[in-house]
């Protein structure tokens, strides 16, 4: 891939891509620039970018368990009135990526589609595939 490519899916990267992207090249900045002068402050700032690093990859993964949590409760406040005990069982067999995939059905389907997911082992994007009636998430980030 020629500089020019690279450069041009940089600018067009997700933040979390483009982050790691920026923290790659400050590191080898950081190592370039004490092999060179030899300061214990290279050292310390070459410490500090691992720091920043592992704190971006931290809050991303906290923040995607939390909009995975939410999911979950979200789905089950939806579900209550119309899911019978035993489908609600259901919920727990089925991983976050599955449940995230249900959202989308509308409640007329959605029992009908849990079932069958759970019976099936329905992949997210078969579950998603099967939905008749497309509920737009608005709210997710």
């Amino acid at each position: 891939m020629t500089l020019r490519a690279r450069l041009a899916a940089a600018i067009n990267a997700e933040p979390h891509e483009l982050s790691g992207l920026l923290a790659a090249f400050a590191t080898v900045q950081f190592a370039l620039l004490w092999r060179e002068l030899g300061r214990p402050t290279s050292l310390a700032l070459l410490a500090l970018c691992g720091a920043v690093i592992v704190l971006l990859q931290i809050s991303r993964r906290y923040t995607t368990r939390l909009q995975d949590r939410i999911i979950k409760l979200e789905m089950r406040v939806r579900t209550a009135p119309f899911l019978t005990p035993d489908q609600q069982r259901f919920f727990g067999q089925l991983d976050n990526k599955q449940l995230a995939a249900l959202r989308f059905a509308s409640d007329a389907e959605l029992p009908a589609l849990l079932e069958r997911a759970v019976r099936e082992k329905l992949p997210p994007k078969e579950i998603k595939r099967a939905v008749k009636t497309w509920v737009p998430d608005w709210d997710r980030t």
